[in-house]
């Protein structure tokens, strides 16, 4: 396979754009054909960005022969059905997070890129960061010991408006899938199995919905038969301090800005043992375009840096976080599952 790739865009909004921005910054990465529903807004994408790209339907993005992957970047409730027109038609998919909705669909989704031998990831942008990775990495070597505390949260103002994505149920809004997210990610790789395993934490959450049903603010706690726990806040309604803290036997690390960190420190006995700095390419999401073109030259169908099994047992944490606090979607039959998906087997 040539340097690059060609990339398919699904959704031409906010989130698109930013990761077009760092396309333009890598090397043989080019977007060569932009999707919408409406083609006005797919034609106007590319010509703010002097594109040439083709304009069509999702349908027509996923069979181009000009596509090697696919970026799905609609709202949450349509990223199965767009995730799938390419994975039918061979086309490599990063799916924005979170992955689906709910479990149900991940599990659908991850299949139908295992039956059709087919690369698909889920977009969980700051797994890839090189900040990222060296935390991965000093966890691994021991440098903190044994994990036994995380503090993560993430949170911003956002005015109510009951049409907006973040607030609109119809469009899976809320807090939780929106960004907590991302804190659920770095327990994950902080704790791993003790979280995506088979048994999962106990799992405590308290929550403030938003007058349309959705949360707009979760305080979740995660408590292992290890003892070791995790504090997570996730917020669409009030600023927060946007920083992590993991605390280990013999040590800790702190991130500040978590999900788009450019440095981690390391301390040992309370002292700073090392700083590790990190700038961006362009704006962070360069890396997990770069780990698609890595695996598409593997000919791998998931990344070891958040395989299939990972996405999925996050969706069904916060599947069990909705329930805990009551949010169902109108298009799911309970919660945790869409009626045209039908029941997990």
């Amino acid at each position: 396979m040539k340097l690059g790739v060609r990339w398919g865009i699904l959704g031409p909004g906010a989130i698109a754009r930013s990761f077009a921005t760092a396309i333009d910054a890598l090397e043989g990465h080019e977007i060569t054909a932009t999707g919408s529903r409406d083609p006005d807004r797919a034609v106007a994408f590319n010509a703010e960005r002097n594109y040439g790209a083709e304009v069509g339907s999702y349908e027509q993005v996923a069979s181009s022969d000009s596509v090697d992957a696919v970026y799905v970047a609609t709202p949450h409730p349509g990223h199965l059905e767009h995730a799938s027109l390419a994975l039918r038609q061979g086309k490599a998919v990063l799916c924005e997070k979170p992955l689906t909705v709910n479990a149900s669909e991940a599990r659908a989704m991850c299949e139908l890129a295992r039956e059709n031998g087919v690369l698909l990831m889920e977009a969980m942008w700051s797994r890839f960061l090189p900040a990222t990775r060296r935390v991965e990495g000093w966890l691994a070597s021991g440098a903190i010991g044994e994990p036994r505390k995380l503090a993560a949260s993430f949170g911003f103002r956002a005015p109510f408006d009951p049409k907006s994505r973040l607030y609109d149920p119809e469009l899976a809004g809320g807090s939780l899938l929106d960004i907590g997210c991302y804190t659920l990610s770095l327990a994950a790789l902080v704790f791993g199995q003790a979280l995506i395993g088979t048994e999962g934490p106990e799992i405590e959450v308290t929550a403030e919905l938003a007058p349309t049903g959705v949360d707009q603010h979760c305080n979740i706690v995660l408590r292992f038969p290890s003892g070791a726990e995790a504090n997570l806040q996730c917020s669409i309604d009030r600023q927060t301090d946007h920083t992590a803290a993991i605390q280990g036997t013999e040590g800790g690390i702190a991130l500040d800005e978590f999900w788009r960190a450019r440095r981690a420190v390391l301390y040992r006995n309370s002292i700073r043992a090392a700083t590790s700095e990190f700038p961006f390419l362009a704006n962070g999401y360069e890396y997990q375009a770069m780990e698609v073109e890595r695996l598409l030259r593997e000919g791998a169908i998931e990344s070891p840096l958040l395989p299939h099994a990972e996405s999925i047992a996050l969706m069904e944490r916060m599947d069990e976080i909705r329930r805990r606090i009551g949010v169902q979607y109108p298009f799911e039959s309970t919660i945790g599952v869409t009626e045209t998906v039908g029941e997990p087997n």
